[in-house]
């Protein structure tokens, strides 16, 4: 499942908007992309802990989830 917590629009995307120390677990997969420019700030990776950010950070189950989210919105 993705999870999509932004502070910038997204067209045609279910988002948790301004988000605030978001928690993730060590299982999750996740990364930091500005939605303006489609550019990944902080590639896919794992650890836990809490992140902030202003621009849009995605969370998902598996690296082949994220790894499909950034063909499909054409990130790089």
């Amino acid at each position: 499942m993705i999870r999509i917590y932004t502070n910038q629009v997204l067209d045609n995307q279910e988002v948790i908007p301004f988000p605030s120390e978001v928690e993730t677990t060590q299982q999750d997969w996740w990364m930091i992309y500005d939605a303006d420019t489609k550019v990944i700030t902080i590639k896919p990776f794992q650890c836990s802990g809490y992140t902030s950010s202003p621009l849009t950070m995605v969370i998902s189950d598996t690296k082949e989830e994220l790894d499909q989210y950034i063909i499909d919105n054409e990130l790089f």
